[in-house]
Parts: structure tokens; C-alpha cells; sequence
């Protein structure tokens, strides 16, 4: 792996994310974006094109995906199906944030990073202190890998809508 490509990925990611954010909650375009979601046959009656808005909106939503995937470039192998690994991942922000929601997934996304990261740096050490290190070594990754789970089923066992729901 290349240490230097590092720092410039991880501002990047942030440059892109703080656009899609101002994007979406500070632009005529954003507007447009909620508003057909909130209520399409509104935002048609009111002359928004939301056929031609969600034209645009999956079309930046392939730039981004291709954007996601040159970044991954240099970390790992480029290959077909090499974003598999991280649907499922995806999905549990996605929920825990709270669907359309995308103050929530960003807030959700840390909240799952932190918890994935702690989960497998502090657990197997934690577990070998305990159990043979054989065992250690092969449960403390399994639990980590659960704890995301388990975070998603606690936030929404306190708010079944997500941390931060979308308005309607």
C-alpha cells in the first residue's frame, strides 16, 4: 500500500461529502431533489421536470460510485465486484441513520467506523486475556464483525425511525 495516497483519499472523501451535502441542502438543485421526493405529483403540478431531476440525480449517483471505486483504486485490487464487501455495511448506515436521511448517514457512518474499528482493535486482546489465544484470535473478529449489528439493533430499538429521520 502507498502511506502517501493516504491523506489526499481521506480529503478528498470530505471535499465530497461536504458537496453533496451543500449540494442537496443549499442549492436550488437540492430543492428540487427533496421536493420530488417528498411529494412528486406536487412538484410536477408546481412545473418541476422530476423525471429530468432524477435523470440528474442518478447520474451524479454513477459519477460518485465511479469516483468511490478510483479511490479504492490504489487500497485494493480493482476487480468486478469489488464493492461487494461493503453493501452490507452500506445498508446498516443507511438504517441506523435513517433512511434519506443524509445528516444521518454521515452521523451513522462515524458511529459505525468507531465501533467496527474499537470492536476489532480492543476485543481480541481483551478476549485473550480471558480464553486460550487460539479462540481469541478467531472469536475476536467474528464479535467485532457483530457489533455493528448489535449497534443497529439498539438504535432502532430506541428510534425504530433512525437516528435523524427524514422530514416528509
Amino acid at each position: 500500500r502507498d502511506l502517501h495516497s493516504f491523506p489526499t483519499r481521506r480529503s478528498s472523501d470530505l471535499a465530497v461529502a461536504l458537496g453533496l451535502y451543500l449540494l442537496v441542502n443549499h442549492t436550488r438543485m437540492g430543492m428540487l431533489v427533496r421536493a420530488g421526493a417528498s411529494n412528486r405529483s406536487m412538484a410536477e403540478f408546481m412545473g418541476v421536470r422530476v423525471g429530468r431531476v432524477f435523470s440528474f440525480v442518478f447520474a451524479l449517483g454513477a459519477a460518485l460510485a465511479a469516483l468511490a471505486g478510483a479511490l479504492m483504486g490504489p487500497i485494493g485490487a480493482v476487480q468486478i465486484g469489488m464493492g461487494e464487501a461493503i453493501l452490507i455495511p452500506a445498508l446498516v448506515v443507511i438504517v441506523i441513520g435513517g433512511i434519506g436521511s443524509v445528516r444521518g448517514a454521515f452521523v451513522a457512518a462515524l458511529l459505525v467506523g468507531l465501533v467496527d474499528t474499537a470492536g476489532r482493535a480492543f476485543l481480541p486482546p481483551m478476549l485473550r486475556a480471558v480464553l486460550p489465544p487460539s479462540l481469541a484470535a478467531d472469536l475476536g473478529p467474528a464479535l467485532a464483525g457483530i457489533a455493528m449489528y448489535v449497534l443497529m439493533a439498539a438504535v432502532l430499538t430506541l428510534k425504530p425511525a433512525g437516528l435523524f429521520p427524514a422530514r416528509a
